[in-house]
């Protein structure tokens, strides 16, 4: 067994593999069901990131609002201190984005069979 550089990404792999693990490029030939498994994976990838981004999004909220309730003068007086007000409306933004995103993941046409 060598390590070959991928041609997709360049990064070192298996002469043996049918893919690649970083970038999933197809190598050679690929059977119809190594195919879909590839496809269940890319996808399962992308349902994970999209869950990602919700999770940072809500800390984000959560950090402004705990950052508005502290920060001088304390509790929820406002107007709310600038960065409380971007980790807010940037958590917020980033959280529908995320929602959105996996929305259109989860709907039947994008799901790999």
């Amino acid at each position: 067994m060598a390590l070959i550089n991928c041609p997709g990404c360049g990064r070192r792999i298996s002469d043996k593999s049918t893919f690649c693990a970083h970038c999933e490029l197809p190598l050679g030939e690929m059977s119809s069901a190594d195919l879909d498994r590839l496809k269940l994976r890319r996808w399962r990838r992308r349902v994970w990131q999209a869950k990602n981004v919700t999770y940072g999004a809500m800390t984000a909220l959560v950090l402004g609002a705990i950052w508005w309730f502290l920060v001088e003068p304390q509790g929820w007086e406002l107007p709310p201190p600038a960065v409380a007000v971007v980790l807010v409306v940037l958590g917020a933004l980033s959280y529908l984005a995320g929602r959105v995103w996996l929305f259109w993941l989860q709907l039947k046409r994008n799901r790999p069979d």
